[in-house]
């Protein structure tokens, strides 16, 4: 683990549209290092359903769809599902998780220019998209373009799960060292949220409130463990540090943890839970 690891490619460009992450160097080690649990999941989803937030049926888009976490659960609900990433090493792993019934589909496509048909689709699911690109805005206006008049764009995002103390340092230090903003879209850490809701609201988006506190697990992680995942550079939001200030933020990050009483074997318990946000397509007409 204390090898040095190669600065990742970070990001594709295509022109007039910014940076967009990609996590093909990274994607034997998604699954493991982030998990959207598929019982919680579905339990979110059953209920979307039951209050007529997703169809009892239909096509449903999965943007940024990375190694399907999101909309596998539907796809086991019997859902038509396309999910596109800009990774093909992603999409691949989606695709060898599906059941021979489903009817899902892992395709390489760029959510800044979906290639599908305007209004295509009875509902579209996203999970931590809107950070990852930089141009999210015109993401924004494909998912409306290609869903259906009055269905929903949900986004459902993990909280808590990555705020461990070890992060939290490191973060802080990266920020002293000037290195902040740096994801290449919407911040989580910020008002993002307010952000994306006020746009989507200017493209005639009604934000619906849905709340889940239930939804919610535990996991643990170690301090050394948590310093590993920084060190072999797993976290999209600090791929644009320069390899000096990364390292700097690395070394002040090791020595803070030797402080500790315990050092690298101090363990954190976290209680991640579902964050839903619900976005209702323009009426037609």
């Amino acid at each position: 683990m204390a090898k040095d690891h190669p600065t990742p490619p970070a990001s594709g460009r295509s022109p007039g549209q910014g940076r967009i992450s990609d996590f093909s160097h990274i994607a034997h080690r998604y699954d493991s290092t982030r998990n959207l649990p598929r019982d919680q999941l579905a339990a979110c989803y059953h209920r979307l359903i039951q209050a007529g937030l997703i169809p009892k049926s239909g096509r449903i888009l999965d943007a940024g769809c990375g190694t399907g976490q999101a909309s596998l659960p539907l796809a086991a609900l019997g859902y038509q599902v396309l999910g596109i990433d800009i990774s093909g090493d992603m999409t691949s792993l989606a695709q060898s998780k599906m059941h021979p019934t489903w009817r899902a589909e892992y395709i390489v496509g760029d959510v800044r220019s979906i290639q599908a048909e305007d209004r295509s689709f009875d509902a579209a699911v996203v999970s931590k998209l809107f950070q990852h690109v930089e141009d999210w805005r015109q993401v924004c206006r494909e998912l409306i373009r290609v869903t259906r008049p009055g269905a929903h764009i949900i986004q459902v995002n993990e909280r808590g799960a990555f705020g461990n103390e070890v992060r939290c340092y490191f973060s802080q230090t990266a920020d002293e060292l000037g290195f902040n903003g740096r994801y290449a879209g919407l911040s989580p850490h910020s008002d993002g949220d307010g952000e994306l809701a006020a746009f989507m609201r200017s493209q005639g988006c009604r934000p619906l409130t849905i709340d889940m506190p239930d939804l919610r697990w535990d996991i643990s992680v170690s301090y050394g463990a948590a310093l590993n995942q920084i060190r072999e550079r797993l976290f999209a939001e600090f791929w644009h540090l320069p390899k000096s200030a990364y390292q700097a933020a690395l070394t002040s990050t090791q020595a803070w943890i030797e402080t500790q009483p315990h050092g690298a074997d101090t363990v954190q318990q976290l209680a991640p839970y579902l964050d839903v946000k619900i976005f209702r397509t323009p009426a037609s007409g």
